[in-house]
């Protein structure tokens, strides 16, 4: 399935309930932290007429793609190019009646050749704004075995991060995502494992989230959201994998109950209630959208919900 006239591949996920959860049927002023294909920012639009969003997108070539559509929506729709870490700078101080953040992967970006598909041949790039920083190979072929190490532990490789540092550092220099892929799955023959995902699958990810610091992104969004939201405002963040949902989810039951930090927290630290989780229960997609879309099925979403009497 593609989207914005065949110029997107990337099929967002949980579309119905994201409109819900923002309210986006009632209209109002919006902000969709990570653009990507454009289906989310589409879907608030088409909601309501009386809708406007703001889409940031780390990413220009998401932006180039949304391009070729957003004047369908007049002055309704404004592309920014910008990171989380950005995001009060980039809208200028507004408030929002919504903000998004979708944290998955776009298809797109798969299917580009910039190094996020196994399969792929091209450069070993990984980078979410191909403009700023390190590239995954500049990682992989460079740092210490124990700073692959830290950044496999980190990004949810387990207890066998240490042995997979140790067979990148031995099989490198890498010079495409195809390579390193075939090197840790030759690394894995002979293991016994009932699982299909490919044995690369969180090593891929946790490169990624280290060449994009995307951990540390999603804390700088979390710090901001109070300054975007209006009171009675929603934000809504969709997860893919435990370690972000976790983040998020930490979060939002501090913003809730005001409670105790401990030491080394770097989040908000709110002195009062600064509203309440909307779903006790994390929302997931629905059968039938798994179905249709079986990439969805790890996602998650969170909603929280600020306001002034809590």
């Amino acid at each position: 399935m593609s989207e914005a006239n065949g110029d997107a591949v990337h099929v967002p996920v949980m579309l119905s309930e994201v409109v819900d959860a923002l309210g986006a049927k009632n209209g109002g002023m919006f902000l969709d932290c990570t653009f990507g294909g454009g289906g989310h920012t589409r879907a608030i639009l088409d909601a309501n007429p009386d809708s406007w969003v703001v889409a940031l997108d780390r990413d220009s070539r998401a932006l180039e793609r949304g391009l070729r559509w957003a004047g369908q929506y007049g002055d309704r729709l404004d592309l920014v190019h910008a990171p989380f870490s950005k995001v009060s700078e980039a809208t200028s101080g507004r408030v929002f009646d919504g903000v998004l953040a979708d944290l998955g992967l776009s298809t797109d970006q798969l299917v580009e050749g910039r190094g996020f598909s196994f399969a792929d041949s091209s450069a070993l790039d990984m980078r979410m704004d191909e403009s700023q920083g390190m590239t995954a190979a500049d990682f992989v072929n460079t740092s210490s075995e124990r700073e692959i190490f830290l950044a496999l532990a980190e990004g949810g490789v387990g207890k066998n991060a240490r042995a997979l540092a140790r067979t990148l550092v031995f099989h490198r220099p890498f010079a495409s995502a195809k390579e390193l892929a075939d090197a840790v799955k030759a690394s894995q023959l002979g293991k016994r494992s009932e699982s299909r995902v490919h044995p690369a699958t969180v090593v891929f990810q946790a490169l990624r989230m280290r060449v994009n610091d995307e951990l540390g992104e999603v804390q700088k969004l979390l710090d901001e959201a109070p300054k975007v939201v209006k009171p009675g405002g929603r934000l809504a963040v969709i997860t893919f994998h435990s370690i972000e949902d976790k983040a998020v989810t930490s979060c939002m039951r501090k913003w809730e109950s005001a409670g105790s930090y401990p030491a080394n927290w770097r989040g908000i630290r709110a002195e009062k209630r600064l509203g309440r989780m909307v779903n006790r229960d994390v929302v997931e997609p629905s059968e039938d959208e798994v179905a249709r879309n079986p990439a969805s099925r790890s996602a998650r979403l969170r909603v929280f919900e600020f306001g002034e009497n809590f």
